[in-house]
């Protein structure tokens, strides 16, 4: 009796508290959206330009990759006569680059291949920033080929040892960086970064 009585006490004062309990209002959920989306709106340009900076690493990445694939198939087939080539050219507005294993100056779908988004791309001699800072003594921006021979190294035929340097970046955003991967006469890549004050460090 007396644990009945003391429930039958108890119960009017939890629904007492469960009526009492404080909720959000409409004005009080507006708010927070509001807030919401102030703080999204300065976030968004932050998390875009991580996203693009994100691409362009992933992009010389690839662009790198590809001209070692091209090294070692150079050396592990043999080829010195033709050597063999990492090409690239613009198809459909992208920026396509691949190996041309057949030597044939085509892209054929059996070879490997990568491409870009069609906002980024190769840039141009006085398109890309300088590359002085890199400290080389010769360089050729962006070739559209780089051949290398049965010992790993670049074939330049009767032209003058150069370092090539592919540039990559968003042709009209230069606010967001730029990527480059440079390969020696020894056929050693090596991948740089700048920003938009075109100053290279080695990544």
């Amino acid at each position: 009796m007396k644990q009945s009585v003391m429930r039958s006490a108890s119960s009017p004062g939890r629904q007492e508290t469960i009526r009492s309990s404080p909720g959000f209002s409409l004005v009080e959920l507006l708010i927070v959206v509001g807030i919401l989306l102030v703080l999204s709106a300065f976030a968004f340009p932050t998390v875009t330009r991580s996203i693009r900076t994100y691409r362009l690493s992933g992009a010389a990445t690839n662009v790198s990759s590809m001209l070692q694939l091209t090294r070692f198939e150079a050396v592990r087939l043999n080829r010195s006569n033709p050597p063999l080539s990492w090409r690239s050219q613009l198809q459909g507005g992208q920026s396509v680059f691949w190996v041309d294993v057949n030597n044939n100056g085509a892209l054929d779908s059996t070879e490997p291949q990568a491409r870009f988004s069609l906002e980024m791309q190769f840039l141009p001699a006085g398109t890309a920033p300088s590359v002085t800072s890199m400290g080389y003594a010769s360089t050729q921006i962006s070739p559209a080929a780089i051949s290398f021979d049965s010992r790993g190294t670049v074939s330049f035929g009767v032209a003058p040892p150069v370092v090539y340097v592919l540039v990559l970046g968003y042709a009209n955003q230069p606010a967001e960086g730029y990527r480059a991967v440079t390969v020696t006469p020894s056929g050693k890549t090596q991948m740089w970064s700048a920003g938009a004050d075109g100053v290279w460090q080695k990544r």
